[in-house]
């Protein structure tokens, strides 16, 4: 008998473990709770429930919101002394800090507390994740409006959870930012770092200074007018729309570099005098700030009063990043301030230009932040430093005692790619996939422990200058923003990867609701553009687990064609499209690869007399937007080179016009398939045009596979110096190269001869 009470025990025991992991596993809170333990049994949400709240509680009217638009569920304010089925309730808990909670869910009540308003607003958001998808519905939908029973207690791991976007090389709509902040929001981020000034314009109004975007604001792109700021008061609606979501709104003006803008409007703030325009391509510009003239300094002071009563945050954000010292080197004024003070060099003029800013910000009740180049000139333990040149700034910074934001570009910088490059829009370049986001530990071991305090947080940076479409914004946050906020929220020992993959599933229904351009893993592998001899076999991945679909026949994939499942051989001439489908069965954008039977191309065995080069003709000036425009070009000059790059010597740096021919031969050791990469505008084998670049050349979406036979072939590129999407030709690598098929080192230059 008692044998059989221990077994009855058991499978009690047993039970109830598979219903506590069965339960965790349908859970799919982001950032995962620190402390989470679920329940038997449901709480059902019905119309007339009662709910009692502190005043004026962020929470609570989100809660009542969401449930009234996506349930129609309407909850009444319980009267004094009733009972109410929902609680919201400020106790007295240290341990909760100022965004802890403690969530609790039987069937009969919810319960949420935390010591600060910020913490009851944090336990909705996770309440809501609780609840199904249809949630973030704006319009009446049908579900099961019930949550599990859970027993929550979280508390963040990091302070500063942030977000970043840079609005000055393409500008975002107050409705856009608002879009982003609400998502923001369900995920706990709690800072926006909102990027205002740039080389390419000024984008916040200062009325002091109204040339600032008048003139500062506005720029050509590819011939159009582009502009755009934002008025005082927009920027005041946004920050309370901010603030209403637990979110600080930290704003940056840059200082002392990345000026172009603001001296196109204020040109006897420079070194030179000017005069000056936006600048109209990405990348630094040599004229910054004069810091020795004076008038710079009062300059700031009348901007950061405006700034600092603008901004309710204690934190100003005064860039420092990526200053040149050309003209600071050549400038009487600022030469004669370095005599002056005792300065070594320019890099210390820029400490004594930040720490008098320092200063000031201080004076206004302020701290400063600032990118890790500040602590190159020095600057006062006050500042806050923001390491982005990878770990080793924020390392330096929290060891001599300064707070740190981590934002190492390597880990957390959101241009970045996500995946192949084949199969995303154009990017600046670099690889930042979801697991690499989710990886990051924002604590190197290199910090000591006794000032491992001084790191506050992550944050994911934005830069614009490839975001061509509003809705790549939204592409490039999500999903790494959750990873970012899990990273910054949830303790190292409660991650993995897997399980926030698993969870993402049940946000990207949520997602859909916001109508989100959010980014779908591709069918990776292999190029778009495939010629083959016999017949090719075509291996595909992902880098997420999700379903892929294709065609052979050029019709679009649907969810229901046919599913790959292992390498697909093809035989003939095909056009493939491919794509990815997720669980809840949205499908990703279609890759197309295009396939070409052909006879092998056959190489000249032998050639005597090649030397290492190329001819080069070319034109030095003239507006060329189109190859066919070559063929009224008269005055042609021919040389040799022994590198494509070699044109732009005959240019200055970063001018655009003329153009080139060259014309040579490249040499393959072995018959075999191999990948053809060019960033020409053209680029023939013999007499057949293989690659075309029709748009921005940093693009490598046109490499394609050819069977080739050893021996030497006839190349020809064409290559016209262009500026098209804020990218120079000068810019990029335009050498061709020639790898085997299996070989993915795309950045090695094949040698070329004439």
């Amino acid at each position: 008998m008692k044998n059989w009470k221990t077994l009855g025990l058991i499978i009690s025991v047993l039970f109830f473990s598979t219903r506590c992991i069965a339960g965790e596993s349908n859970i799919t809170i982001i950032p995962k709770p620190n402390q989470l333990t679920v329940n038997d049994g449901d709480f059902v949400f019905k119309n007339g429930m009662t709910v009692q709240a502190p005043s004026d509680c962020q929470g609570k009217k989100l809660l009542v919101k969401k449930l009234a638009l996506a349930a129609g569920i309407t909850l009444r304010n319980s009267k004094d002394g009733q009972k109410a089925a929902i609680v919201f309730a400020l106790v007295n808990n240290n341990e909760l800090g100022q965004e802890g909670y403690r969530l609790t869910v039987d069937k009969n009540k919810i319960n949420i507390e935390a010591a600060a308003q910020n913490g009851l607003y944090y336990g909705v958001q996770s309440l809501l994740q609780l609840l199904p998808p249809q949630i973030e519905s704006k319009t009446k939908t049908a579900a099961v409006w019930k949550v599990p029973c859970v027993a929550i207690t979280d508390v963040p791991r990091f302070s500063y959870r942030g977000v970043h976007l840079d609005c000055c090389r393409h500008f975002t709509t107050i409705d856009e930012i608002k879009k982003m902040l609400d998502l923001f929001a369900i995920y706990k981020i709690n800072k926006f770092h909102w990027h205002f000034t740039e080389d390419q314009a000024w984008r916040i109004e200062i009325k002091r200074y109204p040339k600032l975007t008048e003139i500062g604001s506005n720029r050509i792109d590819d011939g159009k007018p582009y502009g755009g700021f934002y008025t005082q008061e927009q920027v005041k609606d946004v920050i309370k729309y901010a603030a209403a979501r637990n979110i600080e709104i930290i704003p940056e003006i840059e200082m002392p570099g990345h000026a172009l803008a603001a001296l196109a409007a204020y040109p006897e703030l420079s070194c030179t005098g000017g005069p000056f325009k936006p600048r109209t391509i990405w990348g630094i510009e040599d004229d910054v700030f004069c810091v020795g003239n004076e008038n710079t300094y009062k300059f700031f002071y009348h901007v950061l009063d405006e700034v600092c009563a603008l901004f309710p945050s204690k934190i100003v954000h005064i860039g420092g990043d990526e200053c040149p010292k050309i003209r600071w080197h050549e400038c009487p004024k600022c030469q004669a301030l370095i005599k002056k003070e005792g300065l070594k060099n320019e890099m210390e003029l820029q400490g004594y230009f930040t720490r008098k800013m320092e200063k000031y910000l201080i004076a206004k009740g302020k701290r400063m932040f600032g990118w890790d180049e500040i602590l190159e000139g020095g600057v006062a333990p006050t500042a806050m430093i923001m390491s982005w040149r990878g770990e080793q700034g924020g390392i330096e910074a929290a060891n001599a005692g300064h707070d740190v934001v981590m934002t190492p570009s390597g880990y957390v910088y959101l241009d970045f790619y996500q995946g192949d490059l084949l199969c995303e829009p154009l990017k600046i370049g670099g690889f930042s996939p979801l697991q690499k986001v989710y990886s990051y530990d924002p604590v190197p071991k290199e910090i000591a422990a006794d000032k491992a305090h001084h790191v506050l947080g992550l944050q994911g940076n934005l830069w614009q200058e490839y975001m061509y479409e509003p809705s790549q914004i939204e592409f490039q946050y999500f999903p790494r923003v959750p990873a970012i906020a899990e990273v910054g929220w949830t303790q190292k020992e409660n991650k993995n990867v897997d399980d926030f993959i698993k969870r993402l599933d049940d946000q990207q229904v949520r997602w859909d609701y916001h109508n989100l351009n959010y980014y779908i893993p591709m069918p990776e592998g292999n190029m778009n553009y495939i010629q083959f001899a016999d017949k090719v076999t075509l291996p595909f991945t992902s880098n997420r687990p999700v379903k892929i679909v294709y065609t052979l026949d050029g019709s679009e994939p649907t969810a229901s064609s046919a599913v790959y499942a292992q390498p697909i051989t093809i035989e003939k001439s095909s056009v493939m499209k491919i794509r990815s489908v997720l669980p809840h069965g949205k499908l990703s954008p279609v890759r197309t690869i295009t396939l070409t039977k052909v006879t092998p191309y056959r190489g000249v065995e032998k050639m005597e007399g090649l030397q290492k080069g190329m001819k080069m003709r070319f034109v030095k000036d003239g507006d060329f937007k189109a190859v066919a425009q070559l063929a009224s070009v008269t005055n042609w000059k021919d040389t040799v080179v022994t590198t494509l790059n070699d044109f732009f010597k005959l240019k200055k740096k970063e001018e655009a016009g003329g153009a080139a021919i060259f014309e040579g031969y490249i040499y393959v050791e072995k018959d075999g398939s191999y990948i053809l990469h060019c960033l020409g505008d053209q680029f023939f084998l013999g007499d057949k045009l293989l690659i075309e670049n029709k748009g921005i050349k940093k693009n490598a979406k046109s490499d394609v596979a050819v069977p080739l036979t050893a021996g030497y072939y006839p190349i020809k590129v064409v290559l016209l110096n262009r500026t098209l999407g804020g990218v120079v030709s000068a810019w990029v690598d335009a050498r061709p190269t020639l790898r085997p098929v299996d070989n993915t080192n795309r950045e090695n230059p094949t040698p070329v001869y004439y």
